[in-house]
């Protein structure tokens, strides 16, 4: 940093007066104050505030322009600080280490107000105490957005990390968790509970004479058949490769195996029709093995049971249901 004067010049006073926090000011009122002040300068590049460090100043920008990187390692993300604007507030108020860097992006001019000088200024000058109050609450409202749009953003990455990217199915994580909400919740009523496993018969063939892209179109129709044929209350995801899982909460082992039943006839009767060299029509059928709940289950439990009546369903045949 390099101080340039001791004394403002009539530039100075103008560029002062028009920067936000001394708008409206009578600066000829506040000049013994403002000779408190000390003008420097620093140099593109330089950096004028550190991150987690300790600040005793209040700045204001007169000339030039100066980022604030609020991530040391999101070097392309930052907020542009213009003549007029000041920084340092919010560290200076809290007593708080500095939450973020700020870099001059050009050769820049500054005025610096220590603590005591800015109290001084508050009383001095209702003025520049309302100017200090809209400051302050333009960076509360800024941060509150700052806040949303990270739970936005935080909010689509959890979308993404439990959505199958293929079908539109909640995928196995988000299934894993919420899953055991339901089984925990009926354990706590007391209440019935059904989970059912299917699996489409021949998948591999259907990849194997048809190709991967054929095969994934058919897992997707599949999904929306299957996400047509449960009630609201259901819950449906893809388990894994051509695997999907459902749980059916306050369902009797006998609704449990009609619901499961009217999902195999649905996907059996549906026609899947793609166009190739010709018109290829595929035919499909579901194994599906059902499991109910029972004191003492968890979501291994559950699992394990309709697992093995699905392996039960494949055995005897294929394309029919199997409770375990």
């Amino acid at each position: 940093m390099i101080n340039i004067t001791a004394e403002l010049s009539d530039q100075d006073r103008q560029l002062i007066h028009q920067s936000k926090i001394f708008k409206g000011v009578n600066i000829e009122d506040l000049c013994h104050l403002i000779a408190e002040c000390e003008l420097f300068a620093i140099a593109s590049g330089q950096t004028l505030i550190y991150a987690d460090t300790h600040n005793e100043y209040f700045y204001v920008l007169l000339t030039g322009s100066m980022k604030v990187y609020l991530d040391a390692e999101l070097i392309e993300q930052s907020i542009p600080i213009l003549p007029g604007d000041c920084v340092g507030e919010v560290s200076l108020f809290d007593g708080a280490n500095t939450s973020a860097e700020v870099v001059a992006a050009s050769n820049c001019r500054i005025l610096r107000i220590n603590e005591e000088t800015l109290w001084r200024l508050v009383r001095a000058s209702h003025s520049f105490a309302r100017n200090l109050l809209f400051i302050l609450a333009k960076r509360l409202r800024n941060d509150n957005v700052a806040i949303i749009n990270g739970f936005r953003h935080q909010q689509e990455l959890e979308t993404i990390a439990n959505v199958d990217g293929l079908t539109g199915l909640f995928n196995r994580r988000w299934m894993n968790e919420f899953f055991k909400r339901q089984i925990g919740r009926a354990l706590n009523d007391n209440k019935p509970l059904a989970l059912i496993l299917a699996d489409l018969d021949h998948f591999k063939n259907i990849n194997d004479v048809h190709g991967h892209m054929v095969g994934d179109e058919v897992l997707f129709a599949v999904a929306s058949v299957l996400t047509k044929q449960i009630r609201p209350t259901d819950l449906l995801a893809r388990f894994g490769g051509e695997e999907f899982a459902m749980i059916l909460p306050d369902t009797s082992p006998d609704e449990a195996k009609i619901i499961a039943e009217r999902v195999r006839t649905a996907i059996e009767s549906t026609k899947l029709e793609f166009e190739n060299d010709v018109t290829q029509e595929i035919r499909i059928t579901l194994s599906l093995g059902v499991s109910n709940l029972m004191l003492g289950d968890d979501i291994n439990n559950l699992l394990t049971r309709a697992d093995h009546a699905l392996y039960q369903a494949k055995k005897n045949g294929r394309n029919r249901v199997e409770v375990g």
